[in-house]
């Protein structure tokens, strides 16, 4: 049998932070100078938002994308389908084949390494250091912020690749600015916002490579809300980078607000693909604390579900950072109580205020005012 093979990556720089300007260099705009992108390669940019240096004034602006070449291998997928069936009782149909199709060709898609792409931001022409191995590419420019005068808080700056005169596709991005004091979210994903039935495998693969995406309940109308109140959000998953576009999609298309995506880094290989959803405890604490280390002003809420580790993460972040993180809200999936063995651990000195395990997201309230900060 032919094999496929998953090399997980644990995010350990986890955030952008971490990524380096290396290489980074800027040029003279309208410089005859263009990105490395053949004909039968896909760009993507991923969403950032940057961060305010207030002692030097300048605006650190991470930009983040991948660079592959789409595969479309009928005997890959058949491989994979044969699995599917024979481990899982899992069969494509009509109506499943072309979600099924697409996930499945990014998670096998062609990494190209070593592409130097060129960007436009902010008046500026920026040359990205090259791709890694992985096909990912990423630095952290640094603007005055003078320059950016006319963006207020939370604004979106747009930016796109340069290419030459042949290249009819555009390939755009964009970066928010995210001031150094408000309230901000950090969220899960999966049985989060997303249904993904993460504790039964065989449901899990079939939400994944199968069925349409699926919004939790009751979520998008409560990040709506806090979104109207000024808040941030940031996504910080095990899901890997190459589903990144359609989970975009679907939490566009299901009312979420803007956000950006923290997720996991992976190589396809063989049938360890199976194991891409393994626990998040090693890979969701450094990109969680690369999001705290980069706002140490800001507030912030953490949101996960009961099914996996959040609770054990969360509380031990709350235990590491009590200036920072506000509260906790965790989502029930599991059909647990607060007070039982696992969450009475768990939460063991900590504050029963600062956290709330929750089935109607409706109810859930943003702390106010300097409410759960410890001294």
């Amino acid at each position: 049998m032919i094999k496929l093979v998953v090399w997980a990556v644990a995010l350990g720089l986890a955030g952008y932070a971490a990524y380096a300007l290396i290489g980074c260099r800027s040029v003279a705009s309208g410089a005859d100078i263009y990105s490395d992108i053949k004909d039968d390669e896909a760009l993507v940019f991923f969403r950032t938002t940057a961060w305010l240096d207030e002692d030097t004034e300048e605006w650190h602006i991470p930009v983040h994308g991948w660079i592959y070449e789409p595969e479309d291998s009928t005997v890959r997928r058949a491989a994979f389908e044969r699995i599917l069936e024979s481990r899982y009782e899992l069969n494509t149909s009509d109506e499943t084949e072309a979600n099924f199709a697409r996930r499945l060709n990014l998670l096998i898609a062609d990494n190209e390494r070593g592409k130097q792409i060129v960007i436009s931001i902010a008046g500026r022409t920026e040359v990205l250091p090259p791709s890694e191995p992985n096909g990912h590419f990423s630095s952290v420019l640094t603007v005055p912020a003078s320059q950016l005068s006319a963006f207020g808080d939370g604004a979106a700056v747009p930016f796109s690749a340069i290419t030459d005169d042949d290249e009819f596709r555009e390939f755009r991005g964009e970066v928010r600015l995210v001031g150094p004091s408000g309230l901000s979210v950090i969220s899960d994903i999966d049985d989060t916002v997303k249904i993904s039935h993460v504790t039964d495998r065989r449901q899990l693969l079939e939400q994944t490579f199968l069925l349409d995406f699926a919004d939790a309940p009751g979520m998008s109308d409560t990040y709506r809300r806090w979104a109207s109140d000024g808040v941030s959000f940031h996504y910080v998953s095990s899901s890997p980078w190459q589903l990144y576009s359609p989970l975009t999609e679907f939490l566009d298309g299901s009312g979420f607000p803007w956000a950006t995506l923290n997720l996991k880094l992976v190589r396809f290989r063989d049938e360890t693909l199976f194991d891409l959803f393994k626990e998040g405890t090693e890979t969701k604490p450094p990109a969680i604390r690369s999001i705290l280390d980069r706002y140490p002003g800001r507030q912030f809420v953490l949101v996960g579900d009961s099914g996996e580790q959040d609770p054990e993460v969360y509380a031990e972040l709350i235990r590491e950072r009590p200036q920072q993180i506000r509260r906790v809200y965790i989502r029930n999936v599991t059909a647990e109580v607060p007070d039982n063995e696992r969450f009475a651990a768990v939460f063991e000195g900590i504050e029963p205020e600062r956290w709330q395990l929750f089935d109607a997201p409706d109810a859930l309230d943003l702390p106010a005012s300097g409410e759960g900060n410890s001294e």
